[in-house]
């Protein structure tokens, strides 16, 4: 008897056939986790030129587009000379990323010369100093009696210290040469691999669209068409998002480096350019970036001047203040969609699986997640006939004001309206060409 399969058939066994696949790969990964882990850490090590590569572009392609639309256009008006407006793009934008590294480095590195230099001179200023308050107030004070046995005791005790201290670096210079040996080695393979992604990030910003083409005419050959539209659709969505939040937030943090800076110069505390640098890089972390900048921040204020330890916190707390309140908004808008809540959960949970990094892909990372969840659920609830907005599942609808006022309601969010149309341009170009004419 001749078994006859029809598209249902092909579908269940296709699917029966990912499960196992999938089971297969989960078994594997319990049983040999670390084999696993070292197999994909392996992987990781082998594409970091790449990694850094693609997250190079990735910031680049802004500043790219900038110069092709605004500054390079007009060598397109007679005839299209995308090759050439794209070349001298690039040249323009690595021009100026080179500069700004340069720039960047010039303050750092003198600064932190400086700091480490004025920290060994005030840390002999604060011997020197504890050693004549010693002298003068407890060895040469009458009235205070001073066990002299007990006092040579404990130097004695010191000194032995010190000698096994000597001893074991000496017993273990091997180890410790071989440990420093193997972090500057791997500190220089990091310096490499950077250098190779500012390379390679050039032919991933000029065959961005060529890339990009290939990658979905892949998929729409493998995917089904419903498939494909929703791969396409959340992809922007995660462009738009990470684009979004990458962009703002590091224009935010620059307009805070700079306003951290002029302050600390008005009010001469020392150490603003390196300071400002620190509050600006650590602010593109949200939540806990200013916790993270000012903790160094301050050390470094207390010690050069201690007494503006105190106005130094209290500038910093305004400057968040200003951020959170005024600027962040203003740049950032509520396109992320996530509540505080979320927003504390995604920076601890990626945090502590990826480190500052983590930290910092976390909330747009989860704020993708979200998006997908809502409008896969409110689209299930559609299908069933029931409401989609949440605020009808609330036990007592007035508790809805907690999470968001009516004003915010009201505002039309710009991002999810570029979603919107985007999702609505995929559609009308995956449309078949016979189903006006059906409807």
């Amino acid at each position: 008897m001749k078994f006859e399969w029809n598209k249902r058939d092909v579908t269940r066994t296709v699917f029966s056939a990912i499960l196992i696949v999938f089971a297969v790969i989960c078994v594997f990964f319990f049983l040999r986790f670390e084999a696993f882990g070292n197999f994909i850490s392996k992987i990781v090590d082998v594409c970091k030129p790449l990694l850094y590569a693609v997250a190079i572009a990735y910031l680049l392609w802004p500043i790219l587009l900038f110069f092709e639309k605004s500054v390079f256009h007009g060598l397109e008006k007679e005839k299209p000379r995308k090759k050439l407006v794209r070349t001298l793009s690039i040249i323009t934008t690595y021009i100026i990323f080179i500069l700004a590294l340069t720039l960047l480095f010039s303050i750092v590195i003198p600064q932190i010369t400086d700091s480490v230099k004025m920290l060994m001179d005030k840390m002999n200023i604060y011997i020197s100093t504890a050693q004549t308050w010693i002298d003068d107030v407890i060895i040469s004070n009458p009235k205070i009696h001073i066990n002299v046995d007990f006092i040579n005791e404990q130097l004695e005790k010191l000194n032995d210290w010190i000698n096994q201290l000597i001893t074991w670096i000496y017993d273990n210079f091997k180890t410790l040469f071989s440990s420093i040996t193997s972090y500057a080695t791997t500190f220089a393979t990091e310096i490499w691999n950077i250098v190779l992604g500012v390379i390679f990030a050039v032919y991933f910003l000029l065959f961005k669209e060529n890339l990009i083409a290939q990658i979905k005419k892949l998929f729409a050959a493998i995917l089904p068409q419903s498939w494909f539209q929703k791969a396409v659709h959340y992809t922007h969505v995660t462009d738009s998002t990470f684009g979004g939040f990458i962009n703002g937030k590091l224009l935010d943090s620059l307009i805070i480096g700079i306003l951290c800076f002029i302050l600390m110069s008005i009010f001469r505390m020392p150490y603003a350019p390196l300071i400002s640098l620190i509050i600006g890089i650590t602010n593109v972390i949200p939540f806990f970036g200013p916790i993270i900048g000012a903790i160094p921040s301050a050390f470094f204020i207390f010690i050069a001047d201690p007494g503006m330890t105190i106005w130094f916190i209290v500038l910093i707390f305004a400057l968040q203040q200003l951020d959170g309140n005024v600027i962040g908004p203003k740049i950032l808008g509520d396109f992320i969609g996530l509540s505080p809540l979320w927003i504390v959960v995604s920076i601890t949970v990626m945090g502590g699986l990826f480190g500052v990094f983590g930290m910092f892909v976390g909330v747009p990372t989860f704020a993708v997640i979200y998006t997908i969840i809502k409008e896969i659920t409110e689209m299930n609830l559609e299908k069933k006939g029931m409401p989609s907005d949440t605020d009808s599942y609330y036990r007592e609808p007035e508790f809805k004001e907690i999470v968001h006022t009516p004003q915010k309601e009201q505002r039309e969010n710009p991002i999810a309206k570029r979603f919107s149309l985007a999702k609505q341009a995929i559609a009308r170009k995956l449309k078949k060409p016979g189903d006006s004419d059906k409807k």
